[in-house]
């Protein structure tokens, strides 16, 4: 949690900012006592009573730049860096800065002395409660303490940690989430808990209200210790409803994952995630059930499947899986989702549930598809088949009887879609478009598009209609003489003759 720093230039120092960095340097050469920690625990031995004697020492200098300038040469690095800052006043004037890259932005300091430039930072910037703690890290790692930082004071424990009421209120008044007496009231939910242990607070944060942010780095953010977070306790909240001895078992959140957490390597959001999805493998393990989100189902797969928003086709498909007895445990009650998600272990046997073992062997090679699609698209191959074989076979037909022929097929396997695809290729002859606007006129799509078509045109289709209707509704040999029917009668001279 320790600030890494990186030096830039020499600039000109601001006026406002020489003035700020000038009244920090007076309000400690007032009173060095500020940069003592007040210690929360009762101890025989004052643990700062030699640096404070120190401080003590260099104050005798307090108006003597140069002075204070050796001083901030030699001797202990806290009492340098106090050295130099006390200087800044003594001397009256900042006319250059340096510059450093912390997470929060660039700050600027003055180089005096040979001083560590974390403590200079910290001290000539002691107004902040982020940059004063850089001044302590070494000390709290050093002497086994932690440090607290608030807003105006410095508190310290020599034995264990002991947050300070003072610094408690603050970080909870300005945690990244709206909360209330530590909950953000959605119970119920799975959510990050943590309990600060020597503060004796629960912070509950649910999964619909986390995001990136740590909250256990962020309450520890202005604590130097050697391991600011040994306050700090994470589990994540998390429970199956349902009454099925499925659902039922004891799982911790996994330390690994806790431990990710603590070193800021995830998120409360992440957290939360990572714990529901190593929760989901583990009820997998066991064997055959059924989650959705926080409902388990148990091994009652149309329970299960009832709840899913989805399909027929996307129902359809997971039954094959249930029907094996396979878990399927998603975070979400979307088919799509949970399809998606087992599609590499039972693609196959989802696949022929909605066509057969050929189709699905096909389809399976159409790696550009989603699996979603690869679904539709096998059920839409074997029903194409149902509906071709349903329909005569003939010997070869004319331009017209192709066009007819092949406007109804379309309609019959892709529906309106696939038949105004068709339409808009169709060519411009005068008995083409006249069977054109007929088979427009059966799906009652006419109207709507008569615009595009000639008055003569129009009429002919109109005649034309009702054998395209029969052609769009009808298979086998009424299907044949309805198209028979529609060549006769737009005197094309063409026949339509089923092939033996």
């Amino acid at each position: 949690m320790r600030r890494k720093l990186r030096f830039r230039g020499i600039k000109k120092t601001p006026k406002n900012l020489e003035k700020e960095l000038l009244a920090n340097s007076k309000r400690l050469a007032d009173d060095p006592s500020l940069v003592i920690p007040r210690c929360l625990e009762e101890v025989k031995k004052p643990p700062f009573a030699k640096l404070e004697k120190r401080l003590n020492k260099v104050l005798r200098h307090k108006d003597d730049p140069e002075k204070l300038i050796k001083l901030a040469g030699k001797g202990d690095q806290l009492v340098r860096a106090y050295a130099a800052a006390i200087s800044l006043s003594a001397s009256g004037t900042l006319p250059y800065l340096t510059t450093a890259e912390l997470p929060m932005g660039v700050i600027s300091f003055a180089l005096r002395g040979k001083v560590e430039k974390e403590k200079l930072i910290g001290l000539q910037h002691f107004g902040d409660p982020d940059l004063r703690l850089l001044a302590y890290w070494d000390m709290a790692r050093e002497e086994g303490m932690h440090v607290y930082s608030t807003e105006k004071n410095l508190f310290c424990s020599i034995s264990r940690p002991i947050a300070p009421d003072e610094y408690v209120s603050e970080m909870l008044a300005t945690m990244p989430y709206k909360v209330t007496n530590g909950s953000c009231g959605h119970e119920g939910r799975p959510a990050v808990l943590l309990r600060w242990v020597s503060a004796n607070k629960e912070i509950r944060v649910c999964a619909e209200c986390a995001g990136e942010v740590n909250t256990a780095h962020y309450l520890m953010s202005r604590v130097a210790a050697d391991d600011p977070l040994d306050d700090i306790e994470v589990t994540v909240d998390h429970a199956y409803s349902g009454d099925a001895p499925e659902c039922k078992g004891d799982f911790s959140t996994p330390q690994s994952l806790i431990e990710s957490y603590l070193q800021g390597d995830l998120g409360d959001a992440g957290l939360i995630s990572a714990h529901i999805k190593e929760k989901g493998d583990w009820m997998r393990s066991r064997g055959q059930v059924y989650v959705l989100g926080s409902e388990c189902y148990g091994k009652n797969g149309d329970a299960f499947l009832s709840a899913l928003k989805g399909s027929d086709l996307e129902r359809t498909a997971l039954r094959a899986v249930i029907a094996k007895g396979a878990p399927i445990v998603s975070d979400q009650n979307q088919a799509g989702k949970v399809i998606s998600e087992i599609w590499g272990t039972y693609e196959l046997e989802m696949l022929v549930a909605v066509s057969d073992e050929d189709t699905a062997s096909n389809v399976m090679k159409m790696k550009e598809l989603t699996p979603g699609q690869m679904l539709a698209e096998a059920n839409r191959l074997i029903q194409e088949r149902h509906v071709l074989r349903a329909l005569p076979n003939f010997v070869p037909l004319g331009t017209l009887g192709q066009l007819a022929d092949s406007l109804a097929r379309a309609h019959k396997v892709g529906g309106t879609p696939a038949m105004l695809r068709l339409i808009e290729k169709a060519d411009k002859q005068h008995l083409s478009r006249a069977v054109c606007y007929a088979f427009l006129e059966a799906i009652g799509e006419g109207q709507s598009r008569k615009w595009q078509f000639s008055n003569e045109e129009r009429d002919y289709g109109v005649h034309l209609s009702t054998h395209a209707r029969v052609m769009v509704s009808s298979s086998g040999d009424e299907y044949a003489q309805a198209l028979s029917s529609l060549l006769t009668d737009s005197g094309s001279g063409e026949s339509a003759v089923k092939a033996p």
